[in-house]
């Protein structure tokens, strides 16, 4: 099993390290893809993190490099699994002819998803939303994503956010839910 994990602007922290622990299993190759490069993060907060996100990647960057990641991919990555940003990154590369190496894309949250609406997945893809978003309606958004034969939506009653540990918005029964239904798929 191959699975590539996105992550969110807070790259490789203590929250990834955990999830990453938790989703290993005996016959699981894991990659990731961080907007840092692979380099330890410890923000104190998101507005920290969004900061560093900003100046050092940004979104265009990060699709670029989830992009280099897909294309050059040897082998065929059986799920991706994306969070916040790192999911707006996946979901703009996901209609792109060139990205064939994925056989399912898990997205948690994509907050700027609402900027690119128009593409349309090639492959089985999975979005999962917190209760609300700073920029857009949930539902509005939902029921867009709906229309795309490829995605399947579900709104969560947790925050953006819920599943990083260094995330205010973080909730253990939320974490452990989606722990449980990530798990089923290895």
């Amino acid at each position: 099993m191959r699975l590539l994990v996105v992550t969110d602007i807070f790259g490789d922290c203590a929250g990834l390290k955990g999830l990453l622990r938790d989703l290993a299993a005996v016959d699981t190759l894991i990659q990731v893809i961080d907007p840092y490069q692979g380099q330890a993060q410890n923000f104190t907060d998101e507005q920290q993190a969004y900061s560093a996100y900003s100046q050092q990647c940004g979104h265009d960057t990060y699709a670029e490099r989830v992009a280099n990641t897909l294309q050059s991919a040897a082998q065929p990555f059986d799920v991706v699994i994306s969070f916040s940003a790192g999911a707006t990154a996946l979901w703009r590369n996901l209609a792109n002819p060139k990205v064939t190496k994925i056989k399912q894309a898990i997205m948690f949250y994509p907050g700027q998803i609402h900027r690119h609406l128009a593409l349309e997945p090639q492959m089985p893809s999975q979005i999962i939303f917190g209760n609300s978003e700073p920029h857009f309606a949930v539902a509005d958004i939902c029921n867009q994503l709906h229309q795309k034969p490829a995605v399947t939506v579900s709104v969560t009653p947790f925050a953006h956010g819920f599943l990083n540990s260094a995330s205010n918005a973080f909730n253990e029964a939320g974490y452990q839910q989606y722990l449980a239904v990530l798990k089923q798929l290895f």
